[in-house]
């Protein structure tokens, strides 16, 4: 198949990571035991993955007039991602997050989005013809929600796949639900949409039946070490997990987004599901949101090791 064109409209950050024994409960101090600073954003990041799953990557979003925005479009422009609908905003800082990582994976964050609200909807809607020539474009809730509306309704009258990364967890107007074709929250944002508290398969089951009564179209549920679960309105089927021994879960849920994205063209959910879980299980291996999204190469290799390899993939 030649090479999918992947349009991300989202969210360009600085990283502030540090990694600690445990995340403090509220009012407790714990040592860190190291600090980094690294290239993030739920949108960059994905247009990273894209890249490097293979994909031709644009990026549409908005940095500030600073050394972290500079930063963000060097690293954007090394990895050969489209930059022309990157803007620069004349007051804002570059968007911010404050990252603490345990020990055991687990991750908990703080976004500051400043210049990330610059992108409005005007600035989508003078890439309309960027987007009907794409074969998906990828949303996530990072930039306002008229912009993210923006996105999905043009992506929609285009016939073109609109995909909404439902993070991080918040209420979500049910229209935008009603525009994207594949709606893909993690638990926690599930929690947030629904009311329903995603501990077991069963909650998940639920909590993707109430997001499809909400107006989603397809849902594919992003269950961390669980794996993922598939829902539409006549099936759902759980995809099971790759185990590994995950060091920094940090940007695990935007490779699987960016992954599912470019394989759904493939026809088959499961196979789609099943690579996107691939790519998501490799990102917990390496420390760091960027830095920890694998090529295509690491992708297909570890499937195949695993007798896992989608029949696309074996063609």
């Amino acid at each position: 198949m030649p090479q999918p064109r992947i349009l991300v409209v989202g969210s360009a950050n600085i990283d502030l990571v540090t990694q600690v024994p445990r995340i403090p409960k509220p009012g407790e101090t714990v040592i860190g035991t190291s600090f980094y600073t690294v290239c993030g954003g739920k949108g960059a990041n994905q247009a990273v993955a894209a890249a490097r799953l293979g994909a031709h990557a644009y990026f549409a979003g908005c940095v500030g007039n600073d050394a972290f925005g500079a930063l963000q479009r060097q690293s954007l422009g090394d990895e050969g991602i489209d930059l022309t609908h990157l803007i620069t905003h004349p007051t804002e800082a570059t968007g911010t997050a404050v990252i603490l990582v345990a020990d055991q994976g687990q991750n908990s964050i703080v976004v500051t989005p400043s210049a990330n609200y610059g992108f409005t909807p005007d600035r989508v809607e003078a890439m309309a013809p960027l987007i009907a020539q794409m074969d998906a474009v990828l949303v996530q809730l990072e930039i306002p929600f008229d912009s993210v509306a923006a996105t999905l309704r043009i992506a929609r009258s285009a016939g073109v796949l609109g995909v909404l990364d439902a993070g991080p967890a918040q209420r979500v107007p049910e229209g935008i639900l009603e525009l994207a074709d594949i709606v893909s929250p993690n638990e926690t944002e599930a929690e947030a949409m629904t009311g329903v508290k995603v501990a077991s398969l069963d909650d998940a089951r639920l909590a993707a039946a109430k997001l499809l009564e909400m107006g989603g179209r397809e849902v594919v549920l992003k269950l961390g070490a669980n794996g993922a679960l598939y829902a539409n309105t006549r099936e759902s089927f759980h995809v099971p997990p790759f185990p590994v021994d995950a060091v920094d879960a940090v940007a695990a849920g935007d490779a699987f987004t960016a992954a599912l994205a470019i394989a759904w063209r493939w026809g088959v959910p499961n196979d789609a599901i099943r690579f996107a879980n691939a790519t998501g299980a490799l990102a917990t291996l390496t420390p760091g949101a960027q830095p920890s999204l694998p090529k295509r190469t690491a992708v297909e290799a570890f499937l195949r090791e695993r007798n896992a390899l989608p029949t696309r993939l074996a063609e």
